[in-house]
């Protein structure tokens, strides 16, 4: 006698060995795709970190650009004696060239006022403050005495912040060389007060930070022409 026919379908072990394959290709697909997806996250965040950046250093560079010298005790430009970088500067206006400015573009009404702006390190973040725009030299010294305005954190994770000044070795025809130098030194400060230690205006800024932060670890430096500084 013959064996009987064999019915269709298939065995318990090859159902088992497919789930195996299928189990085994959803996993390394699981993983690929995983891995792209952090990848993709990690890429986004290092993006957000380096537009903070961008905005902080344009920021600065509007500040400078609308900096104005306003006579004694009221430089374009200074430095005070914790450190922190003080601008007299032009307040911002709704329709003009510093719509970008912080907290907030300002009316018309502001033109021709004036802000003292302070850059600074404070628990860990480079801060910065914006006095509200006025016409009157008091209330501009008191700013330039004390943080004015609504602190605003611009970048977080700075343990240090260090500014040198640039300087031209002579006047008119003579500033042909220069260097970067300490402000700090009797040699460039026109006062060593604990309040202010005010610059002889300065041919341009460079600004080093140094940074924790996970995704913007190490050192960022900037340079900035003080132009109409002279």
């Amino acid at each position: 006698m013959g064996r009987p026919p064999r019915s269709a379908g298939f065995t318990l072990i090859e159902l088992l060995v497919a789930a195996l394959i299928l189990a085994v290709m959803a996993g390394l697909g699981w993983r690929g795709l995983n891995s792209v997806a952090q990848g993709r996250d990690a890429a986004s965040v290092r993006m957000h970190a380096a537009e903070q950046l961008s905005l902080a250093m344009r920021q600065l560079g509007d500040d400078l650009n609308a900096a104005s010298d306003e006579g004694t005790g009221l430089p374009a430009v200074s430095l005070g004696g914790n450190g922190d970088l003080l601008i007299v500067r032009r307040a911002p206006q709704a329709l003009g060239a510093d719509v970008r400015a912080w907290p907030g573009a300002q009316t018309p009404l502001d033109a021709g006022l004036l802000q003292v702006v302070r850059w600074g390190l404070l628990d860990g973040s480079w801060m910065r403050w914006a006095s509200a725009p006025t016409a009157l030299r008091g209330m501009l010294l008191g700013a330039m005495q004390s943080p004015q305005g609504q602190p605003l954190a611009v970048l977080t994770n700075i343990t240090d912040v260090r500014i040198l000044v640039y300087r031209y070795a002579g006047l008119g025809l003579l500033a042909q060389t220069g260097a970067w130098v300490n402000p700090y030194t009797a040699s460039n400060a026109t006062g060593n007060s604990p309040q202010a230690i005010a610059l002889r205006t300065p041919a341009a800024l460079r600004l080093t930070l140094q940074s924790a932060a996970p995704d913007l670890q190490g050192m960022i430096m900037r340079e900035f022409l003080l132009e109409n500084r002279q």
